[in-house]
């Protein structure tokens, strides 16, 4: 996730591992999407590509984990 805002209650939680360094706009607007009473984007939002820039580093291929192991990890 991009956080957008503070968010104290996460401190010592999570681990930055990353930053947008272009394309903030396109976060700009799914932040400023309407939502509903849960927080919820009325229509569904989705990230179209991503890049990663290693600086020269190389990395081996992530693990996949299957569309099934991620909704239960979510729940």
């Amino acid at each position: 996730f991009i956080m957008v805002d503070d968010a104290p209650y996460l401190d010592g939680e999570y681990a930055a591992f990353g930053k947008v360094v272009a394309g903030m706009e396109a976060v700009d607007r799914i932040v400023a999407t309407p939502r509903d009473y849960d927080d919820r984007p009325l229509k569904e939002q989705r990230v179209k590509t991503v890049t990663v820039e290693t600086f020269g580093e190389t990395y081996g291929e992530p693990q996949k984990i299957g569309q099934s192991s991620q909704r239960s990890r979510r729940s």
